[in-house]
């Protein structure tokens, strides 16, 4: 072998041991561990690579910048990062990282409107919830449907809230279908107001039946509903609160007062408040008071309604005893 061929030799051997090794470390330090722990990483439009690299680092994810580039050129030369928020798990690599961040398959967050709520509780609770983006308009009670919704960062708090709108006015629809012929209520919004009524006065499926039946009968009988969880939201005050001097008050909510329903919702309803009065449970109930133990006792007569009234306040007085104790 003359001594051009050796050199030519030499020469390829050394490019294929070049090749090999620069192979196996690019692919050594693509997959090599550097995810200690689970991590939310926000990746805007605007970050150049060098701004990734350094947000990473920022979340002790270390990364070293030519490493990034040669992983990226090596496991994909058309490494286009897509915006959006993503969760790196523990035990990720530079190139699990990388095939995240181009996939685009973002974090989803979710976000949970529970039942009972007030207009005062939605907006607190979307404000603090973090990913949504946008002002809020002025929330009306009870037309935004109790549930937990999904979405990504950067997702409009009014965009949610249409979504909300949507399926509670979908339920109030069918309730609304199905109404026996005798139906009291003249429109959705008042199947929207009593039931934000039936859900504040119990989160009990049975009891919330019952509840509906009374309230039912009460308005056929043109008898005020006398609910004081409609006073109470009416005074912006906690329902134990009430005092005897409230009930003689003027106010729009003040269902002892006034007959009929009050002028507007005053929570969210949840499903089972609101299918209560779907297919309503028939009774000749007119009054319900606690029981003490998350139900209700019910009657027809006022008279009955009264041992009612003085079996809780003998509960009241026992259950502040045992406490004391």
């Amino acid at each position: 072998m003359n001594f051009r061929y050796k050199v030519l030799l030499y020469i390829f051997l050394f490019l294929t041991a070049a090749i090999i090794s620069s192979y196996w470390y690019i692919n050594k330090i693509s997959n090599i561990v550097i995810v200690e722990k689970d991590s939310l990483f926000l990746l805007k439009r605007t970050d150049s690579q060098k701004e990734i690299i350094k947000q990473l680092n920022f979340k002790k994810i270390k990364i070293q910048y030519y490493k990034w580039r040669l992983a990226s050129l090596f496991n994909n030369k058309n490494f286009i990062p897509k915006a959006g928020e993503y969760f790196i798990p523990k035990g990720s690599s530079i190139k699990d990282i990388q095939q995240l961040f181009q996939s685009g398959n973002t974090y989803t967050r979710y976000f949970t409107l529970i039942d009972g709520w007030t207009a005062i509780d939605l907006r607190k609770a979307m404000i603090s919830a973090s990913g949504l983006s946008g002002e809020i308009s002025l929330l009306k009670e009870g037309i935004y449907k109790p549930d937990t919704y999904n979405y990504k960062w950067g997702y409009s708090r009014q965009n949610l809230l249409t979504r909300m709108k949507l399926v509670q006015d979908e339920l109030l629809s069918k309730v609304w279908k199905n109404r026996p012929k005798d139906f009291i209520l003249k429109n959705k919004n008042e199947i929207l107001i009593l039931a934000s009524i039936i859900q504040q006065e119990s989160s009990n499926v049975n009891d919330s039946q019952l509840i509906a039946s009374v309230f039912i009968n009460r308005l056929k009988k043109k008898m005020r509903l006398q609910s004081d969880v409609t006073l109470a939201y009416g005074m912006k005050i906690n329902g134990t609160k009430i005092t005897k001097k409230m009930l003689k008050l003027n106010n729009p909510f003040n269902t002892y007062l006034i007959k009929g329903l009050p002028p507007t919702p005053i929570s969210y309803p949840g499903k089972s408040a609101i299918n209560a009065l779907n297919g309503i449970k028939k009774s000749e109930y007119l009054y319900f008071v606690s029981n003490g133990i998350g139900g209700h006792r019910f009657s027809s007569t006022y008279e009955l309604h009264k041992k009612n009234v003085k079996l809780w306040k003998e509960f009241k007085i026992k259950d502040s005893t045992i406490e004391k104790k």
